[in-house]
């Protein structure tokens, strides 16, 4: 069985506000987001690994954080979205 690579998926109107929260380790911009985006999901491709798109919502993270204490963060997003994508997929 693959390997399971979860990304998450920021939409265009909310990248800003992630950016504010998460930091430095998002791109500069969403359309750069977009492009690193896709190389990575390419190269998961490539070598093998199954690859699940966890569309995160902005409101929906920062309650994450607060409930669950922590700052947000590049991990922390990661982890989000891992914990919301859809049963069955792993």
């Amino acid at each position: 069985m693959p390997e399971v690579f979860v990304l998450p998926v920021i939409r265009r109107e909310v990248y800003d506000a992630f950016r504010r929260d998460v930091g430095q380790k998002l791109a500069a911009t969403y359309d750069e987001w977009t492009k690193l985006f896709a190389n990575e999901i390419a190269e998961a491709r490539r070598i093998g690994k199954n690859v699940i798109l966890a569309q995160v919502n902005y409101e929906e993270f920062t309650q994450y954080c607060r409930a669950n204490g922590k700052r947000p963060d590049a991990q922390i997003l990661l982890d989000f979205a891992i914990s919301t994508k859809p049963d069955g997929e792993a």
